[in-house]
């Protein structure tokens, strides 16, 4: 899974992207924030050898507490209210490869 972080005011906080589609991503963090609050994120991956990202606009939609083992976090739902023509290239480009796999395996 891809490592994301976001920026909120002028602090950085981490997460872990559960799932991304071309209307919005999943995330998981441990930073508790409110439904319709707007995050500049950036998402890193790798396809294959090359390591690329993209970065977006998005709000915050859906929230959801999630308890592990010793830890909660909370599950975002975001959707994409901006992002530029090159970072949609990759966002599908990343979208591409990862149904290929799922086809093909």
């Amino acid at each position: 899974m891809p490592l994301e972080y976001w920026e909120t005011c002028d602090a950085r906080q981490g997460g872990v992207v559960v799932d991304v589609n071309e209307c919005g991503i999943c995330v998981l963090s441990l930073v508790d924030m409110s439904i319709g609050g707007e995050l500049r994120i950036s998402v890193f991956f790798s396809l294959g050898g090359a390591f690329d990202g993209f970065q977006a606009l998005t709000r915050i939609i859906g929230k959801e507490l999630c308890c592990q083992e010793e830890w909660e976090s909370y599950e975002y739902k975001l959707e994409f209210i901006g992002i530029s023509g090159e970072d949609r290239l990759k966002l599908g480009n990343l979208l591409r490869v990862r149904q290929e796999k799922h086809i093909y395996s």
